[in-house]
């Protein structure tokens, strides 16, 4: 990339009045020659925040921050230095020529700005006056999003035809190697559309740049929700949907509502909470999280209700930790996603649910009782190595200490004692009978009946939809089985079909390895309903056994004569009818 010329730079600060710039986002009063405000940077009541207009400076006598109006743009709107300057520069109307060649990839990425640019208004336009375009108009009605919300996003439709974008983009001038690299269209048909027949939902940078689509199905078959491929101008790692409308209230509220999908951002804002961004079909990450930092100090969770949205709300949890957040972890009420909500309650309900919010540190502490049994010793074990990858992501020991108080007091465990079962695993030092972290990706990966079943399912596309249906994920020992279930009920409930979809859900490395490796090697390609199932009937076989013996346990405890035994002895003699048939069944297959 070229070099912005010194006299270029003088130019656009010559035309530049600081007291204009500053005055946008800061009050400012005239005293005598200077300009005098309340600090942007720090909180007061008492004005310490002067600009001189002559010298083009401004300093703060509170916070001692100070500089030229590039300082300030790049201070206040956490910009680079380049990007300040070309925000002046457009401002002052200096056209900026770079000294030097500009490189091939800055060239793309401009031609991929232009394109999307161009395309934006195509897709809007496309919305508000193409017949074609009734369906994607009744899902924005049916889901009360306002006009002024779908104009303020550009919101748009895509054609259902297969050749109208490359035609009417080469009509434009773009080149056909170009297109290929453009993200619109599919890899293994250069000139078939990612989206075709969809309500389209543009991606900002967090200047407002548009880098890249989303587009929800409307009828027929395939993914509900398509995202544009990573391309040399987006990652969708590291940006958020809405992110660019949520800016100023961002910096207002220091604090960002993070929300499952593009509906539900768009309906936080509707509601008028203007905090609200979404991930970009993947999981909350932790390029997301660093992004963030830039303008707040809280997150709020707002994920669903379910173990797919527990998990989702856990491991964020942890990511904000990572990047020095405060999270707090919001359930929605009835177990409804934002959109629900507005359709069915309007916009009052959600601007409550920041009310419902539990401290992230409380939520984990809550997961780890839900998921173990903290009345056994194994279990409170298992319950503390639950919490460890929280306790790294703290990033001061006052902090840790807090946590480990508070968590040894849900757990009801001795504070001390989990200190140093902590500090061994961190050591390396194998706890006593206790799992290690949670992390288990750092461990060697072993093919478990639980996981071999699971790797099953996945690698046979449409196997998950009846599998989620007979089998619950408390039925699943395996931590990495575990894994992979959560990876596909996002999946499933993201309506993204295929290994990719999958495999971008997976952060645990061997077992992204062992997924590849089972659907390359076609392990499971012949007879894969029947081992699925007969791997359903030996879950089912280990529930019912387990909740056997438990059954068998509480029977001894009473004894012959207590209250409540004639219940559980019918129970138990349920539960071994139930094992007697399936064993019938098993037999008569074999």
């Amino acid at each position: 990339m070229g070099r912005i010329p010194e006299a270029t730079i003088r130019a656009i600060l010559d035309r530049t009045d600081i007291v204009t710039v500053i005055g946008d986002f800061v009050r400012l009063e005239r005293r005598g020659s200077r300009y005098l405000g309340l600090c942007p940077f720090h909180g007061e009541k008492t004005p310490s925040f002067n600009v001189d207009k002559e010298k083009g400076l401004f300093y703060c006598f509170g916070c001692q921050k100070g500089g030229d109006t590039v300082k300030f743009l790049m201070e206040y709107e956490k910009l680079s230095y380049r990007e300040a300057l070309e925000e002046l520069a457009q401002k002052a109307g200096v056209p900026i020529e770079l000294e030097e060649e500009v490189s091939e990839e800055e060239k793309q990425r401009r031609s991929l700005k232009e394109m999307n640019e161009r395309l934006v208004e195509t897709f809007h336009w496309l919305l508000l006056n193409h017949p074609a375009a009734a369906n994607a108009c009744s899902v924005l009605e049916r889901r009360a999003i306002p006009e002024a919300v779908r104009d303020g996003f550009r919101l748009g439709y895509s054609l259902p035809s297969r050749r109208w974008l490359y035609d009417f983009l080469q009509k434009k001038g773009y080149s056909g190697e170009f297109l290929a690299r453009s993200g619109l269209f599919s890899q293994n048909h250069p000139d078939f559309p990612l989206f075709a027949d969809r309500l389209m939902f543009p991606i900002a940078s967090s200047r407002g740049e548009i880098i890249g689509f989303g587009g929800r199905l409307l009828e027929g078959e395939g993914p509900k929700y398509i995202n544009s491929p990573d391309t040399a101008l987006f990652r969708k790692q590291d940006n958020l949907f809405a992110l660019d409308k949520a800016i100023p209230a961002l910096k207002k509220e220091g604090a960002a509502l993070i929300c499952e999908g593009y509906m539900d951002a768009l309906s936080f804002h509707v509601a008028g909470v203007g905090i609200a961004v979404a991930p970009l079909g993947t999981a909350f990450t932790e390029g997301q999280a660093r992004l963030l930092k830039r303008w707040v100090q809280r997150v709020y969770l707002a994920f669903d209700a379910d173990q797919a949205g527990q998990k989702a709300a856990e491991k964020a949890t942890i990511l904000a930790a990572s990047a020095g957040l405060e999270a707090k972890v919001v359930i929605l009420p009835g177990g409804k996603d934002a959109s629900e909500i507005l359709e069915k309650e309007g916009g009052g309900s959600l601007q409550k649910v920041r009310d419902l919010a539990i401290n992230g540190d409380e939520f984990l502490v809550q997961r780890a009782r839900s998921l173990y049994d903290i009345g056994s010793v194994e279990g409170k074990a298992k319950a503390t190595s639950f919490l460890y990858p929280y306790i790294n992501a703290l990033d001061s020991e006052v902090k840790k200490d807090a946590f480990i108080e508070l968590a040894s007091r849900g757990l009801h465990a001795e504070a001390r004692s989990f200190r140093a079962d902590y500090e061994d695993a961190k050591r390396g030092i194998p706890a006593r009978r206790a799992e290690k972290p949670a992390q288990g990706q750092d461990r060697p990966l072993v093919r478990s009946p639980d996981l071999i079943l699971v790797l099953a399912v996945a690698v046979n596309e449409g196997a998950f939809a009846n599998f989620r249906k007979v089998v619950s994920l408390e039925e699943i020992d395996d931590p990495r089985a575990k894994d992979l279930f959560i990876a596909l009920e996002e999946s499933y409930r993201a309506e993204e079909g295929g290994l990719e979809s999958l495999l971008a859900r997976l952060t645990d490395e061997q077992l992204r390895k062992a997924v590849l490796a089972a659907a390359v090697s076609g392990e499971f390609d012949e007879n894969a309903i029947r081992f699925v199932d007969e791997g359903v009937q030996r879950l089912k076989r280990k529930s019912l056994g387990e909740k056997r013996e438990l059954l068998r346990e509480r029977i001894a405890e009473l004894g012959s004569t207590g209250e409540g035994l004639s219940e559980l002895q019918y129970e138990l003699m349920h539960l071994d009818a139930e094992l007697a048939k399936m064993k019938g069944e098993r037999d008569e297959r074999s």
